[in-house]
């Protein structure tokens, strides 16, 4: 395939980004979406239209991968006696990793977006990274991962967000630069972008000083692709476009008692909110810890399972972000594929569930494949 055009990441020594060419824009995803057509023409914002197809997008599918996921126990169990991520990475390959069929599966399953890790804790970078050591591009993979999932996704319609693991989104002297052009690598020779899934809050709360430029790392990320929407998980500093929230459904309540708690809050007032969960459990019931990456042991979600929470998130009016993790080899565990084609087959039979109606009904959103 193709690699898409690169840029040097000189431009960002200084703290300047240039505007992304015309040729991205506007983006292919918002094209079906008449709600973000109007929002557009009637403001001129990409922005703005981003945030109505996000609204309507409803369903999303977020995908966990990086060198743990070589081990039976993923990064869940402690790393076996004298082996290293260097050493793991050293041994990642992806022979399987078939973008296609995941953003085939995506719309099998109903999703309208995809949300891939370009870099989680341990690595490697899934992509051509002239920054980031080691790239799966030098490695026996030898593929550049986001390029072809983010290619796979516009091809389809879907949208494709960025992943932002905490230590990329850090901005503290001694990783700004570093970060900066990571980013920017991200945001420039891959797009368009559906947006960035900023992680964790729990990271910056408990270490704030490590986020000093969080602001202009906000500013870049918007020079960089205009209509891309930015998530930080409950929001922490109160521009964000959505709010995340893990396995947790009901609308947010985000401010402490008094403070700058309840600023933030106030500025999320009526903004999009997602739930993400997983599809791998440590035991049936949902009651234990949720995996996000594969775990060879895990327990699979059913397919009915998995629209009971679909349809928890979307009865109180939030989107859905349902996380599968590919197995060492890179291929989808066969479970999550027969749940996730079971649950298309009911949203193309009876719609997206919707909020809770004035009569007390979840009204399915008419969102059919």
């Amino acid at each position: 395939m193709s690699k898409p055009a690169t840029v040097s990441t000189s431009s960002v020594a200084d703290g300047t980004v240039s505007r992304p060419p015309a040729s991205l824009l506007p983006p292919p995803h918002l094209a079906p979406c008449a709600a973000a057509v109007h929002a557009y023409s009637e403001t001129g914002s990409l922005r703005a239209a981003s945030m109505e197809w996000f609204r309507e997008a409803a369903f999303g599918l977020f995908v966990h991968y990086n060198n743990t996921s070589l081990l039976p126990g993923s990064k869940y169990d402690p790393l076996p006696a004298g082996v290293t991520f260097e050493q793991l990475s050293a041994r990642f390959r992806a022979e399987r990793f078939d973008a296609d069929a995941i953003a085939g599966l995506a719309v099998e399953a109903g999703a309208r977006y995809v949300c891939f890790t370009p870099y989680h804790g341990g690595g490697p970078y899934l992509w051509d990274s002239a920054v980031g050591e080691p790239s799966s591009m030098r490695l026996p993979a030898g593929r550049d991962l986001v390029a072809e999932l983010s290619a796979a996704c516009a091809r389809r319609g879907l949208g494709y967000f960025h992943y932002v693991h905490f230590t990329l989104s850090e901005s503290h002297d001694a990783v700004w630069a570093r970060n900066r052009a990571l980013l920017t690598e991200l945001g420039r020779n891959y797009g368009p972008v559906a947006g960035w899934w900023i992680d964790s809050a729990p990271h910056f709360h408990r270490e704030p000083e490590k986020y000093p430029r969080l602001a202009e790392t906000y500013a870049l990320l918007r020079a960089l692709q205009p209509h891309g929407l930015i998530s930080f998980c409950e929001g922490v500093q109160g521009d964000e476009d959505y709010l995340t929230f893990e396995h947790r459904h009901g609308l947010p309540e985000n401010a402490e008692a008094g403070g700058a708690g309840c600023v933030i809050a106030e500025r999320h007032r009526g903004k999009p909110v997602e739930v993400c969960t997983t599809l791998q459990l440590d035991q049936p019931g949902g009651s234990g810890w949720r995996m996000w990456f594969n775990v060879e042991r895990a327990y699979h979600r059913t397919a009915d399972e998995a629209w009971a929470e679909l349809a928890a998130a979307r009865r109180q009016g939030t989107n859905f972000l349902l996380n599968t993790a590919p197995r060492a080899d890179g291929s989808l565990h066969p479970a999550d594929v027969e749940t996730l084609r079971a649950l298309g087959r009911r949203v193309r039979a009876e719609g997206l569930p919707g909020p809770i109606t004035d009569g007390g009904e979840g009204a399915g959103a008419g969102n059919r494949g």
